[in-house]
């Protein structure tokens, strides 16, 4: 004769793995050189100036992340489509250019932005269990700007 009854209980079993969500709380400039391009004539001009110091900035992340700067900085640029870099830097050698189309005043901007995330991690255990942890990260970006 079988056995009735319930079977005995399996235990659940989930792969560990981490779950991450970025959001993007801003950006500011850390460093920049700025200035105005104007242009009276009827065609197209460019300019190509040189930065006036030397600056360097590291993109900075919090523990709660559990990720290197590296790893973060590919999350985000591929979640963005941003360009962040581990670190971020120009020196009195590095030029950049500036177009301005004709009879226009373009302002500009080079230099190195700040780009703020929130992040949102949870993590989840074998025994299925999940933990959630907060953490923030200050990703450098070498930028420029014209208006």
């Amino acid at each position: 004769m079988a056995a009735t009854g319930d079977p005995s209980p399996q235990s659940e079993y989930c792969q560990p793995h981490d779950q991450r969500t970025y959001t993007s709380t801003g950006n500011s400039w850390y460093s920049y050189d700025s200035g105005t391009l104007k242009n009276t004539s009827g065609g197209t001009i460019s300019k190509t100036f040189t930065h006036s110091s030397n600056k360097s900035k590291s993109t900075e992340v919090s523990a709660e992340v559990g990720l290197s700067a590296s790893a973060v900085v590919a999350e985000i640029n591929a979640k963005y489509g941003v360009s962040t870099s581990v670190t971020a830097s120009y020196t009195t050698t590095t030029t950049f250019t500036v177009t301005a189309p004709p009879r226009t005043t373009v302002s500009y901007k080079d230099g190195i932005m700040q780009r703020s995330y929130s992040i949102k991690k949870v993590h989840t255990y074998s025994n299925c269990t999940t933990s959630t942890t907060y953490g923030r990260v200050l990703a450098m970006d070498n930028y420029s700007e014209a208006r």
